[in-house]
């Protein structure tokens, strides 16, 4: 059975505390012991929950809506969003991810734990009387975890209470195992700026000293991209499932936790696509949609082995004679797409298949192309992920959130 009685839950915790107290107190980062400022987006840090409270300094933007349009509503990079990514044993085991703001929004979309809400909670008032600068606390317990600002609780879940969907599935399962998960690490998306500090739950968990900074400058960078957390080297591609934003989770594309950041207008790399083709998807449109930086959407990019389309600029059959000399015997499709330079190109086997300049608006429309997401294309496709130009949403992971099992 997976739920277990709480006593016997209490007594696991208490023997686990206990063996493995020192060893945790040991992977907090001494500097926590402090402010620590956030300077980037995506910061990590080691964390032991059971052990300290995880305290934000933050602050309220002097220009806010409290009643924004659906769309914006529902983004996770708005200027009062934060969030937290929280890992258990290593970075590859993400258990859970948190959200909350530093305003109350009119209609109650204020605070979220991905694993428990199926959407998000209100808080009990606005934080912090409304004041700019803001502390908040997460205070995890084995039964509970508590979200305050200034000392006034604005949220309360008990992990025994995850909510119930027919369209988000599981979450009483995952929201108690994240009550049960031993985290020990977080990591913090759009909270450059911020502030963060761990405080000792019992007052009596000593901060171990800074570690020596390593002697080798030629040590190799660990890279962190929401998902398998691998020493690697970011001029080198990575392969990720092509992960359909066309969801709710996604907020149907709207969502740019569901987007990748690239410049493709600068991009000598663009977007490169494996597709597996079989006699039911040959004639398929394959879907990139194109966004601006802020995540206004600027179009989509479709292709299949019959048509090519860039909304309103480009509408054509595909080279028939290119295509089939390029994918004959071809189970897995390679191609490539391009805006660079106000260029469209798409290539096949590092060949040219289609190329054709953009003028007029188009040139204008799609030299502001800074993110794109994928829309139905599903786990048997890929994409080439490369760190050093690439910046993947909160929900752009290797196994797409889950719905793509790894080596499946």
């Amino acid at each position: 059975h997976y739920y277990i009685t709480n006593n016997l839950r209490k007594m696991l915790a208490v023997v686990g505390l206990a063996l493995l107290g020192s060893v945790l107190s040991a992977t907090i980062d001494p500097s926590l012991a402090k402010w620590k400022l956030l300077k980037l987006n995506g910061e990590r840090v080691r964390f032991p929950l059971s052990q300290y409270n995880l305290e934000v300094k933050a602050f309220r933007p002097d220009v806010y809506d409290t009643n924004p349009s659906s769309k914006s509503l529902f983004r996770t990079d708005k200027p009062t969003s934060m969030m937290i990514l929280l890992y258990a044993g290593s970075w590859e085991n993400r258990v859970g991810r948190l959200l909350w703001h530093t305003i109350k929004y009119d209609k109650g979309y204020d605070v979220k734990i991905e694993e428990c809400d199926v959407i998000p909670q209100p808080y009990r008032s606005f934080p912090a009387g409304g004041e700019k600068e803001q502390i908040w606390s997460w205070n995890f317990n084995q039964e509970n975890v508590e979200l305050t600002c200034d000392g006034e609780l604005q949220y309360l879940q008990h992990f025994d209470e995850g909510e119930v969907s027919s369209w988000k599935t599981g979450l009483p399962k995952k929201c108690r195992a994240l009550g049960d998960a031993e985290v020990d690490r977080i990591a913090f998306r759009n909270m450059e700026g911020y502030y963060i500090r761990a405080i000792p739950k019992d007052g009596t968990v000593k901060f171990p000293d800074p570690e020596p900074e390593p002697e080798d400058e030629f040590a190799t960078e660990e890279i962190q991209l929401d998902g398998p957390a691998q020493l690697i080297d970011p001029s080198q591609p990575q392969v990720y499932p092509t992960c359909s934003c066309w969801t709710p989770e996604c907020g149907y594309c709207s969502n740019l936790e569901c987007t990748v950041k690239q410049d493709l207008s600068t991009s000598t790399h663009g977007i490169s696509v494996t597709v597996h083709h079989n006699k039911a998807t040959r004639k398929k449109l394959h879907s990139i949609i194109l966004y601006d930086e802020p995540g206004n959407v600027l179009g989509t990019f479709q292709w299949s082995l019959k048509n090519i389309n860039l909304s309103g600029c480009i509408s054509c059959p595909t080279p028939l004679a290119k295509m089939r000399n390029m994918t004959h015997g071809v189970v897995d499709a390679h191609w490539t797409f391009h805006l660079e330079n106000g260029m469209a190109r798409i290539y096949m086997k590092e060949e040219v298949m289609y190329e054709r300049a953009l003028v007029g608006k188009c040139v204008e429309r799609y030299g502001k192309a800074k993110r794109f997401a994928f829309n139905g294309m599903g786990c048997e496709n890929s994409f080439k992920f490369l760190a050093s130009e690439m910046e993947p949403g909160a929900n752009v992971t290797p196994d797409c959130g889950g719905k793509c099992p790894i080596g499946s």
